[in-house]
C-alpha cells in the first residue's frame, strides 16, 4: 500500500508533483509511485486527490543521484556464459554500479521498470521478444527512459541489415564485444548520466530559490 495520507497542505510548504520527480531523474510516473510505495519517497494526497511529494525527501534523492551515487546497469541476455562476461566488464568499467542481470526480454522490461536503470545492456537476440523491437520500443517511448543503451549481437552486418536499423541512440557492439572499448563506452555513459543528474539539481535549485510572491506593477 502506498506510504501517503490525506491531508491539508499549508500553502508555504514546498513539495513536487510525481510528474515533476520523474523528469528530474528521468524515470518513469510508475517507478516514482514504487519508490513512494517502498517508502523511498515521502509522499501524500491533497484534499483534491492529487498526489505530492515531499520537498525535503525529493531534493534528497536529486542530490544523491547528482553527487555520483553508483550508476544502476541491466544487463539483458540469454546466454550465461555471454551475460556474466558483460555484467564482468560493467564491473570493470564501474566497480560500484548495481547491476541486475536477466535472462530474457520480457524480464528485461520488468527490471527496467523497477530499476529506473541508468544504463541497459542487451543482446540482439533475446528470448521471448525481439531485442531490435524492445530497443526501439523503449527509445521511442514518450515517457521518461534509460539515457544510455548499448547492445551486443553476434549477427553479421548482412543479417542485422535485414532486421532494420537501430536507433541512432543505441551503441552496437559485436560479440564478444572488444573489452578496452567496451568499457570505455559504459564509462563515457555513466558520465553523462551524472552531467545529467547534477543539471536537474541546478535547476531545481533554482527553482526553489524562485521567488513565489505577486509581481505588482509601480506606477509613475
Amino acid at each position: 500500500m502506498a506510504r501517503y495520507t490525506r491531508r491539508t497542505v499549508p500553502l508555504a510548504e514546498r513539495s513536487y508533483t510525481t510528474i515533476e520527480v520523474s523528469r528530474r531523474l528521468g524515470v518513469s510516473l510508475q517507478t516514482v509511485q514504487r519508490w513512494v510505495d517502498s517508502g523511498h519517497l515521502k509522499a501524500w494526497k491533497t484534499l483534491g486527490g492529487h498526489r505530492r511529494i515531499d520537498a525535503a525527501s525529493a531534493e534528497r534523492l536529486f542530490a544523491e543521484r547528482a553527487a555520483g551515487a553508483t550508476p544502476v546497469v541491466v544487463v539483458i541476455d540469454n546466454q550465461p556464459g555471454a551475460r556474466e562476461e558483460l555484467v564482468e566488464l560493467v564491473r570493470q568499467a564501474l566497480p560500484d554500479a548495481q547491476v541486475a542481470a536477466v535472462e530474457d526480454g520480457f524480464r528485461g522490461l520488468v527490471a527496467i521498470g523497477r530499476a529506473a536503470p541508468d544504463i541497459v545492456v542487451t543482446d540482439i537476440q533475446v528470448a521471448h521478444m525481439d531485442g531490435f523491437e524492445m530497443l526501439r520500443s523503449l527509445v521511442g517511448a514518450s515517457g521518461p527512459q534509460p539515457p544510455a543503451f548499448i547492445a551486443v549481437t553476434a549477427l553479421s552486418d548482412a543479417e542485422l541489415a535485414a532486421l532494420g536499423p537501430l536507433p541512432g541512440q543505441v551503441l552496437l557492439f559485436q560479440k564478444p564485444p572488444d573489452p578496452g572499448r567496451f568499457i570505455a563506452a559504459l564509462q563515457d555513459s555513466a558520465s553523462r548520466v551524472q552531467a545529467r543528474d547534477e543539471a536537474a539539481v541546478g535547476t531545481t535549485a533554482a527553482e526553489t530559490r524562485k521567488p513565489r510572491g505577486r509581481h505588482v506593477r509601480k506606477s509613475g
